[in-house]
């Protein structure tokens, strides 16, 4: 399975000082996610095709995608992430479930996610 052997960030939405900042302090695979690849797989955007469809319309939101990290690992390129880009993106990892999805679905999924978070962590 693709999640066992491809240890890669995928970014989105991220300005080009930030994605800048992202490649000067990590060593990792890091892929850029264009708003026309919403209607994608995050599997196929992880094996590096880019299929842009020109009706994707997905919301400008930052987010990070972690592929094949171990926990300490994760934590550690976390922070790295938060001292150079702020606010925060939205941080996730690619799951079994979350790889057969497109990106669109997942970002959707992933801001509902944060704002019942928000609502409820008062």
């Amino acid at each position: 399975m693709l999640l066992q052997n491809n240890k890669a960030i995928l970014s989105y939405s991220l300005n080009d000082e930030e994605k800048n900042n992202i490649s000067e302090i990590l060593n990792y695979n890091c892929k850029v996610v264009e708003q026309s690849m919403g209607k994608m797989k995050i599997k196929d955007i992880l094996n590096g095709l880019k299929l842009e469809v020109i009706n994707s319309h997905i919301p400008k939101e930052k987010v990070i995608l972690f592929n094949n990290f171990e926990d300490e690992e994760l934590k550690k390129t976390i922070n790295l992430i938060k001292s150079v880009i702020q606010p925060a993106p939205i941080f996730a990892i690619v799951t079994e479930t979350s790889i057969d999805w497109t990106f669109e679905h997942l970002l959707e999924h992933l801001i509902e996610e944060r704002e019942w978070y928000r609502n409820h962590s008062r």
